[in-house]
């Protein structure tokens, strides 16, 4: 029974992590595009013949905080999955990296 609780523990472990990675960034990538792409609010303007457009402020903010949040997970995937090059290469230890042996 012990084997079979932890082969399910892992199992959720993993699926968790691929819900999150794999349609959370997505996610998160289709909100910032979707506060980027929000009516920009028109200025009244004195004569009224040429009206100045400005975006949203707060929605461009929550924008650009998506895009970085997509853009560090994006890095942090890439060292992730190169520590051990960079460890090997560079001897600098990211994500509990095996140090290279002398």
């Amino acid at each position: 029974m012990h084997t079979f609780y932890a082969i399910a523990k892992s199992l959720g472990e993993v699926t968790l992590i691929g819900l999150l990675l794999g349609a959370g960034i997505p996610l998160v990538f289709a909100l910032g595009i979707r506060f980027w792409a929000l009516e920009p609010a028109v200025a009244e303007g004195g004569s009224g013949a040429v009206a100045e457009r400005r975006g949203n402020p707060v929605a461009q903010a929550i924008a650009y905080l998506c895009f970085a949040l997509v853009i560090v997970a994006v890095v942090l995937g890439i060292l992730y999955i190169a520590k051990d090059f960079i460890s090997h290469t560079f001897d600098v230890q990211l994500f509990g990296a095996k140090p290279p042996k002398k």
